[in-house]
């Protein structure tokens, strides 16, 4: 007895589309496959790596030539943020980052990590929050 096919639409390298025969069990075996691979690429785009190093951070080197002590008063208070920022849970330090740091809005952090927008402006307003309490003891 025939299984009966389905057609699977499919673009090629050149730009052509085509439509693929295949069974109703391929069908869905593929289609579980693209579900766990788009799963997969969410989970790693969560987890992206982070600059630990606050040389690449610290806008020292940018700004002009000031006096000595005015130059350790300012170094100190960032390596005060930079500690403070370090204490952060790893998700709200990842979007405070993203977002202070790399220039990302809400909505460009919320399709990167496929959460809502919602979600990304909270973890933010938290983490400064918390950034607030950690500078201010």
């Amino acid at each position: 007895m025939d299984k009966p096919l389905v057609g699977i639409p499919y673009k090629l390298a050149d730009g052509k589309r085509i439509s693929v025969d295949v069974s109703i069990s391929v069908k869905e075996v593929l289609e579980q496959y693209d579900r766990q691979l788009r799963t997969q690429n969410r989970k790693d785009r969560r987890y992206l790596d982070f600059v630990e190093n606050v040389d690449e951070l610290d806008p020292v080197h940018t700004q002009p030539q000031e006096d000595t002590a005015a130059l350790i008063i300012r170094i100190d208070s960032y390596n005060s943020l930079y500690a403070a920022i370090k204490k952060l849970p790893e998700l709200q330090r990842r979007r405070l980052l993203l977002y202070y740091y790399k220039g990302l809005n809400y909505r460009q952090i919320a399709e990167l990590e496929g959460v809502s927008i919602t979600a990304v402006g909270r973890a933010i307003e938290r983490a400064l929050f918390t950034l607030k309490k950690l500078l201010t003891m």
